[in-house]
């Protein structure tokens, strides 16, 4: 059981123990993940520099004062005038600064449509208060009124904390925060798991909200366009090679995959047949092992082989 233990101690914070008893939380959660319980979002989507940059997102999360946004303080403000005192209140104290400091970090929390939004509200200010409210100001504000998104939290935290020192997100972070979010969501009753894509087998990053938006509106990002001419560039110059990155990969995801299957194999030994199955198919069911990069080039490779054939006949009707 060690080996396959130790294997996805890499991708997950706690060893994942397959145990026919199921009492224990590290089995409760390899059990979320297996049967696709709902993944919690905890994205940062940007940051603030300056006062006005600061008033603008104030006002936009709280739609100019229609919505209402709550403190660390559990203080309501649900008027445009009340952002206006709050963005007075947060820059009349910012310490020293310059044009990059980064006033606030814009946090978004979400879960999937259907979710209960007042249960959503509650893990958040929960989620919040025990990340935060021991050094750092902040607000946060449900949104709930557009048509194609799923119910959402914007939280944003003054960076300048109470001990003089600015809040600085290590890497790794955010990963800690999705599962402190989704112990606070699963207290409210919701199902709610915060895995790392590669133990689900997933291997393409999720797409950003500005690139969504942009693609959405019919336009390239500048992300794609560079993706694009490297790839032309890879093909021109008929370097078919695997990337480094692209080796690794894989070679992750043949761990990953490899020692689920040796779990399955385990529990069926010991006789828990259901949850034995229901890993096997979970791996079945892993998303082939592509990148962007990878379906930009056998689309880019599948256009130029069409247009190659186009016009190899129509060399053959001019003859």
């Amino acid at each position: 059981m060690a080996d396959y233990q130790s294997s996805l101690h890499g991708f997950l914070e706690d060893p994942v123990r397959f145990k026919t008893g199921g009492g224990d939380s590290s089995n409760s959660r390899a059990k979320r993940i297996v049967q696709n319980t709902p993944e919690v979002m905890v994205k940062i989507t940007g940051n603030t520099k300056g006062v006005t940059h600061v008033a603008s997102h104030l006002d936009y999360i709280s739609r100019n004062g229609k919505l209402k946004l709550e403190t660390e303080t559990g203080e309501i403000i649900e008027s445009k005038e009340g952002v206006k005192e709050l963005t007075k209140q947060w820059m009349s104290n910012r310490g020293k600064v310059n044009k990059n400091t980064r006033e606030t970090t814009n946090i978004m929390l979400s879960m999937p449509r259907g979710t209960n939004e007042k249960a959503l509200e509650k893990a958040s200010r929960e989620f919040a208060k025990k990340t935060f409210s021991h050094n750092y100001q902040y607000v946060f504000v449900l949104h709930t009124d557009a048509k194609n998104e799923n119910p959402h939290i914007h939280l944003t935290i003054k960076n300048l904390g109470h001990d003089r020192k600015r809040l600085h997100v290590k890497k790794g972070q955010p990963q800690k925060w999705r599962e402190s979010f989704a112990e606070e969501l699963r207290k409210q009753g919701i199902d709610a798991e915060a895995s790392p894509r590669a133990v689900r087998g997933v291997v393409k990053k999720g797409v950003s909200q500005i690139v969504r938006h942009i693609k959405e509106s019919g336009r390239e990002s500048s992300s794609d366009r560079k993706k694009v001419k490297e790839i032309i560039n890879e093909y021109a110059n008929k370097d078919t090679k695997e990337k480094p990155w692209e080796k690794k990969i894989k070679e992750r995801q043949s761990i990953v995959r490899k020692t689920w299957l040796e779990a399955a194999k385990e529990l069926n030994k010991k006789g828990d047949n259901v949850f034995s199955q229901e890993i096997v198919k979970f791996v079945k069911d892993m998303p082939q092992l592509k990148t962007e990069r990878h379906e930009m080039k056998e689309k880019i490779t599948k256009l130029h082989k069409e247009n190659s054939k186009d016009a190899g006949n129509r060399d053959q009707e001019e003859r």
